[in-house]
């Protein structure tokens, strides 16, 4: 039977694959609300480009183009547009000193400049026999696309040298994909592909970030203690050094100003830690308000700059930690390695209270008003 409608097989499998992703986004509640409002964005602007661009190959099987065909090519380019914005918004949603507003531009230039293709051949225009014809200026969707590609690309080395080479390394292969996409419909070796590739790119990306919240403590974001101990296995041929951290008077805290202090408390500590750390050391959360270092191919020396560097910082919060630190060599019971770390930890916890003999949370304008500048943005970290 004649394909009257011109819409190929990987167009197909695409609405399929957007469908089943929205029906698995929507049905799974427990997700993180914002990022699942984000991915439900991305896959209604790709079904939308998709439907344009199965629309815009059944207008180029005709004999002469129609005036139609702009409207189809122009929605197709701006959804597609939209769609890598809100990529890059998935891929930067941890950055919160990046302006997202100003992300928007590019996609607003180029969205305006193809809109005006019916009235200047120098974006792009049809032949009389019905062939596209890219003008110098319909470059432009490729300029934001490349403009996103490098802040993503930043957003990789990034996460790369935080530490999360993983992240980095599923964000690098969607770029690759897309990338690869865009060639293969340039050179008109698949039609459609930038869009397919994308969605495939968009599949694995989703897979990993929800596979990946199983690993990662939802408030103060780090790994949790199943990865510790899954990465002392990982490592354990290679020098480490193990640090102990315990939080403070946590206890304190939520008593007396709720556990949304609490969390806040444990995300200011841990992105302290995450601030000053080098990509050698791993932070995991192993407890309540309990968090462990591996440090690995790490010095003693290098493992006590890392703890007076956090001493250093959290001297701007209102919070303080007690550390203790003990190296691992290959071949050692690892368990009694952070047994010692353990103990060195509680002796410094054992000074801190003796030092402190009456430390006091008791519900002073001034802690509270401290408590009150600390959000989930951590915006004393700059």
């Amino acid at each position: 039977m004649e394909n009257v409608l011109g819409i190929d097989a990987g167009t197909y499998i695409g609405f399929l694959t957007c469908v089943g992703m929205l029906l698995f986004i929507i049905a799974m509640r427990s997700f993180d609300p914002k990022l699942r409002t984000q991915f439900i964005k991305l896959i209604v602007a790709v079904m939308i480009s998709l439907a344009a661009a199965a629309a815009d190959m059944y207008l180029d099987t005709l004999s002469e183009p129609l005036a139609i065909r702009y409207v189809v090519k122009n929605v197709k380019y701006i959804t597609q547009g939209l769609s890598e914005y809100f990529v890059l918004l998935i891929i930067i949603r941890d950055h919160t000193n990046i302006n997202k507003r100003l992300l928007l531009i590019p996609f607003i230039i180029a969205s305006v400049v193809v809109c005006l293709a019916p009235f200047s051949s120098r974006i792009y225009t049809f032949t009389a026999d019905n062939q596209f014809v890219r003008g110098p200026i319909g470059n432009i969707i490729f300029i934001q696309a490349a403009s996103y590609i490098v802040v993503t690309l930043l957003a990789c080395i990034h996460k790369w040298f935080d530490g999360y080479q993983n992240d980095a390394t599923v964000i690098l292969f969607m770029l690759f994909a897309v990338c690869v996409g865009v060639i293969l419909e340039e050179e008109k070796i698949f039609p459609n592909c930038t869009m397919e590739s994308s969605i495939v790119g968009c599949v694995f990306l989703y897979i990993y970030i929800y596979a990946e919240r199983y690993n990662v403590d939802s408030v103060s974001r780090c790994y949790k203690r199943r990865c510790f101990y899954s990465d002392a296995n990982k490592y354990s041929k290679l020098d480490m050094m193990i640090i102990s951290m315990d939080l403070n008077d946590l206890k304190l805290i939520n008593d007396n100003y709720g556990h949304k202090a609490g969390d806040i408390a444990l995300l200011t500590f841990a992105e302290v830690v995450r601030s000053v750390k080098t990509n050698k050391f791993i932070l995991y959360r192993t407890g309540g308000d309990e968090f462990m270092i591996l440090g690995i191919k790490a010095s003693e020396d290098e493992a006590k700059e890392l703890v007076e560097l956090v001493k250093e910082k959290l001297t701007e919060t209102p919070y303080t930690c007690s550390f203790g630190i003990y190296p691992y060599k290959p071949g050692d019971d690892f368990d009694a390695a952070v047994v010692r770390a353990d103990k060195a930890m509680y002796e410094d916890k054992s000074a801190y209270k003796a030092s402190k003999s009456k430390r006091s949370h008791s519900r002073s304008d001034e802690f509270e008003s401290r408590l009150e500048t600390f959000t989930n943005n951590i915006s004393f970290l700059g």
